[in-house]
């Protein structure tokens, strides 16, 4: 019909020819045109299967938390000789010798007294030697424990700035996993030449330099000066400030950061890099940002790297202003996937958005590192939790910025499709936020589960434009602070007039997620929610003969009219719900509504 409405077009036009040879051309048109849309949109997106549900489920065991070490007591506790003083400036100081895979160096910790003491607790692994601790010239005593290291000083009173520096050596660990199971990743690039990096999230900074090893202390400023063999180059967070020549065939490149910065975002990359310079346009000014990349992939990365100039542009529309111009945005090539360490964000990927990407599911649009790693700038470096346990604030909102990159440049319906997938993996074994002050990483679930958490969230408000003035907001008004779970809970209430609190202890502090039951008969609609914790009331659209219906279902079961026969579908893809049709629910509706 459509094509007899063309032809009819092209005959009132005088346009010559065979209705016959106006549909062969019009066929070819219309099969060309669909399939070049294809090609830019959908084709991009594997194919789903349409029940989702069986794809999350509740076990009936719950997983285990870790047992509780002495380790990571030590480094998860805020103990006195922890939170008696506060650290407001690094000065890391290195020499690598990449052929014998060790280092040697010192760190002056500048902090101020918090409260009166006389020990105090840094951190630094226990295969690591300490040559000696010094406090204004002096060598302080000083004992080990696992990683813990207690130093004696002389009674320092509440207000009192000091510093003190320790003088270390040794062979750092060697990541076994890198970026999953950190430490020193020792490599050789293609033309077989030392290509060396470190990551330490998890492990934690102090398995290769002293530090108070808390997520939850950020110095105010970091110099980090690392000496290498002078045909490498070193690249690390912050701005390059000075190359000093060290002798003896070595280089100091010292960097500097300005702001405050986590310690496992603190990095070295070290390789025959090559640099590229580019500029990004950000909320009306034009930034500069910077590329090192292992100088034979100059050609390759300067063009896919311009793949950062739409990230900075999009997340900034979400999540308010990149915080880091100052020290300058970075992507480091990389010896392993890749990292959000702080305005050096590292990428190893290949510079492929086909294959090896958790960006897979969307062919040819995107590349995953660049982007969820960048995201971090945001969540996790600017915003960063405030214990471990809480990491899913990082990984979560994170995990979530990709959707909305693609809601962003592809529309709503896309970005829904390539988030359905990721409810693969969601486990459910154990609450997102576990225990805290035990160094316990709550990686499990934190992903896909904590960006279908912020999801659900955003259809609870059940308004787009609220929802995204208070996401915003929350990055903004929390930029460069730290923040509790319990925080992000605050927030959402007070700025939606919503109270959250059981959806939070539904969703972040209890393992399960809820169960809709529902079943439906002679105009009426029964539901209820099964499974979830005590006066659990979160709403849900429907759609009802595609009108949208909201209705707030709770333990109990509840029915609202709709038409006889017609067509109710739950929209699950806007909330982290297992649906279930239950017919014994009709039951429990009409003992429940006779009483």
């Amino acid at each position: 019909l459509l094509g007899d409405r063309i032809i009819k077009i092209l005959v009132k036009n005088k346009f010559h020819l065979n209705k016959r040879m106006y549909m062969q051309r019009f066929t070819v048109l219309l099969l060309f045109s669909f399939f070049s849309f294809n090609c830019t949109h959908i084709k991009m997106l594997k194919e789903v299967p349409h029940n989702f549900d069986s794809r999350l489920s509740n076990p009936e065991e719950a997983e285990a938390y870790p047992k509780l070490t002495e380790r990571n007591r030590l480094m998860g506790n805020l103990s006195a000789e922890r939170t008696c003083y506060n650290v407001s400036h690094y000065d890391l100081n290195l020499d690598i010798d990449v052929e014998a895979k060790t280092i040697v160096g010192y760190n002056t910790i500048t902090a101020l007294a918090v409260h009166d003491f006389s020990t105090l607790q840094i951190d630094l692994q226990h295969k690591m030697n300490i040559e000696k601790i010094e406090y204004n010239g002096n060598e302080l005593n000083y004992s080990r424990k696992e990683d813990a290291v207690f130093v004696e000083f002389p009674t320092m009173t509440q207000g009192t700035e000091f510093l003190f520096t320790i003088y270390y050596n040794g062979t750092p660990r060697v990541a076994p996993r890198p970026p999953w199971d950190d430490g020193f990743v020792w490599e050789k690039d293609k033309a077989d030449r030392h290509f060396i990096a470190v990551t330490s999230e998890g492990l934690g900074a102090s398995h290769w330099w002293p530090c108070k090893d808390h997520i939850s202390d950020e110095p105010n400023s970091m110099a980090i000066n690392i000496t290498v063999p002078s045909d490498l180059m070193c690249v690390s967070s912050g701005q390059l400030k000075e190359i000093r020549d060290a002798g003896n065939g070595k280089t100091e490149y010292r960097w500097f950061v300005n702001n405050p910065i986590n310690n496992y975002n603190i990095s070295v990359n070290i390789g025959h890099y090559t640099v590229i310079q580019d500029t990004i346009h950000s909320l009306g000014k034009v930034r500069d940002a910077t590329y090192y990349v292992l100088d034979y992939n100059e050609t390759v990365a300067r063009e896919h790297f311009k793949e950062a100039r739409t990230v900075i542009r999009v997340l900034e529309h979400y999540f308010g202003p990149y915080q880091w111009w100052e020290d300058g945005y970075k992507l480091v090539q990389a010896p392993y996937l890749g990292m959000e360490h702080q305005t050096a964000v590292t990428y190893g990927n290949k510079f492929r958005i086909y294959d090896k990407s958790k960006s897979r599911n969307i062919y040819g649009f995107i590349d995953y590192i660049i982007l969820h790693e960048t995201a971090h700038e945001w969540w996790g470096n600017s915003i960063t939790a405030c214990d471990p346990a809480d990491v899913w604030i990082h990984e979560g909102f994170g995990t979530y910025t990709e959707v909305l990159y693609v809601e962003y440049l592809l529309g709503y319906d896309l970005s829904i499709d390539y988030f359905i997938q990721k409810r693969r993996g969601i486990g459910n074994r154990k609450a997102i936020v576990g225990p805290r002050n035990q160094n316990y990483w709550g990686f499990s679930d934190a992903y896909n589960k904590g960006a279908w958490i912020i999801h659900t969230l955003r259809n609870v408000i059940d308004d787009n434009e609220l929802f995204f003035k208070t996401l915003k907001g929350f990055a903004v008004d929390n930029a460069k602070g730290i923040v509790c779970t319990e925080d992000v809970r605050d927030y959402f209430a007070e700025k939606t007039g919503i109270d959250l609190t059981k959806f939070f202890d539904q969703y972040l502090f209890n393992r399960k997620i809820p169960i809709l039951e529902y079943a439906q008969e002679n105009g009426q609609f029964y539901y209820r929610w099964v499974g979830a914790i005590n006066e659990f009331d979160m709403p849900i659209n429907l759609l009802v003969n595609k009108s949208e219906k909201r209705i707030y279902p709770t333990i109990v079961a509840q029915s609202i009219s709709i038409p006889e026969y017609a067509t109710v579908e739950v929209k699950d893809w806007e909330y982290l719900i297992i649906k279930k049709e239950n017919e014994d629910l009709l039951t429990s509706a009409a003992i429940s509504a006779s009483n």
